[in-house]
């Protein structure tokens, strides 16, 4: 039947029934293709680049390179090749999409049918994923004044999809609030409550130091991101990581990187310039795609990119974090860690080490219709609050349900 029967079968056990079973089906097992998982998000934003993973299985298709199609409403999104290994082996085909069209959008990945295959009706999987046109709203808290609040508000004036709040010291208990929605919000400051700070799908945080805030604050922070499912992106600064004092804080235990650093710099402040490069999943990751080429295309254009600076030497990921971009001296790219990111909670702290972001819009070097700065940002802050759940959300155990089947549904209440 497909279902557990241990419990069936507890009766017949108490009552020392013996129990046969019969095998049904064929004896030698018949090539077979099989699209097995689709890991994509529920919710997207509308006009959002994503890279899907794609999981497909076969059996008896060694060395066969076939076609995965991905289909909207009978039209063709993208194709990937993918070429099987060894027998039974897994294959992950990463496929990148636009996700033009809002609304409910049941997207249908396929490969073709093989010959020799017996069953077709597994060659195919179909993924509901709902393309929001909102307006989502992110928190951007800056300690200083300096140039990359303007133009990471340069970066996304144009996206109808985000808005960044920025609140922004500018002295001491004094603030400038940007693009707020009304006069009271963040008149206080940097918000005091869960309440205030929850109602926000990301923050950021420049350069600021962890003194600033109060204990609860801090841990506000890192619940924010642990149990609200927020996105949170640190970037660099003077004021920022060891060098904005946040060692032993809960924001420090919320990050993807070590905040211990073996770099003597004999009691002077740190300071780098970094030639940037993409890693081995920064070449396939949707926040880093700066055009629509390939992996080797991806790479030139980060490499073509002018140096940026940093003030806080980084350069050891936390266990199970990710690296997508590197930095360093023309011979050795991978010294300083220039974005990273884990899973934390049921969030995602990301972290951008670096102080000056707007050289790749503003360097003599960058043409000025080049939008490379602008198309790097945007992207970033889609993805920080990619998968962000509503306040209120309910979801399925299973991606695959049959006609009839019970379903359990699970809701979250942030």
């Amino acid at each position: 039947s497909g279902e557990p029967l241990a419990e069936s079968l507890l009766p017949l056990q108490a009552a020392n029934v013996p129990v046969y079973t019969v095998g049904l089906g064929e004896e030698i097992l018949t090539p077979d293709v099989q699209v097995s998982r689709v890991e994509i998000p529920r919710s997207v934003l509308v006009g959002t680049s994503l890279v899907v993973d794609v999981i497909v299985s076969h059996r008896g298709y060694s060395d066969r390179t076939v076609s995965l199609v991905v289909e909207d409403a009978g039209q063709i999104m993208a194709s990937e090749d993918v070429t099987f290994q060894g027998d039974g082996e897994p294959v992950v085909a990463r496929v990148r999409i636009e996700t033009t069209e809002s609304g409910p959008r049941l997207l249908r990945f396929r490969v073709p049918v093989q010959d020799g295959e017996s069953v077709e009706r597994n060659n195919a999987r179909e993924v509901l994923v709902d393309v929001v046109d909102e307006s989502e709203k992110i928190l951007y808290f800056e300690g200083e004044p300096r140039w990359e609040v303007k133009f990471v508000r340069r970066a996304v004036a144009e996206d109808e999809n985000l808005q960044v709040v920025v609140l922004q010291r500018t002295a001491e208990n004094k603030f400038l609030r940007l693009d707020v929605d009304d006069a009271e919000e963040l008149a206080a400051g940097f918000p005091k409550t869960r309440e205030e700070l929850f109602r926000y799908r990301g923050l950021i945080l420049g350069s600021v130091e962890a003194s600033f805030f109060t204990h609860d604050q801090l841990n506000m922070i890192a619940d924010f991101v642990s149990q609200r499912g927020g996105g949170l992106l640190v970037l660099g600064g003077r004021n920022a990581f060891a060098e904005g004092g946040y060692e032993g804080t809960p924001v420090e235990e919320a990050l993807p990187v070590l905040l211990d650093d073996d770099r003597n710099t004999e009691g002077n402040p740190y300071f780098e310039e970094l030639l940037v490069s993409p890693t081995r999943t920064g070449l396939t990751h949707p926040a880093t795609q700066l055009g629509g080429g390939d992996s080797e295309s991806i790479r030139e254009l980060w490499e073509s990119l002018p140096p940026v600076t940093t003030l806080n030497p980084i350069s050891r990921l936390k266990p199970g974090a990710t690296g997508l971009l590197t930095g360093g001296t023309d011979q050795d790219r991978s010294r300083q860690v220039v974005l990273a990111y884990h899973r934390y909670g049921r969030g995602k702290v990301i972290v951008l080490p670096i102080q000056d972001s707007w050289i790749w819009q503003m360097h003599a070097d960058i043409p000025l219709e080049d939008q490379t700065h602008e198309t790097f940002w945007r992207q970033l802050l889609r993805w920080l609050i990619d998968g962000v759940p509503d306040p209120i959300s309910a979801q399925s155990e299973s991606e695959l349900v049959e006609p009839g089947q019970v379903v359990k549904l699970t809701a979250e209440v942030g």
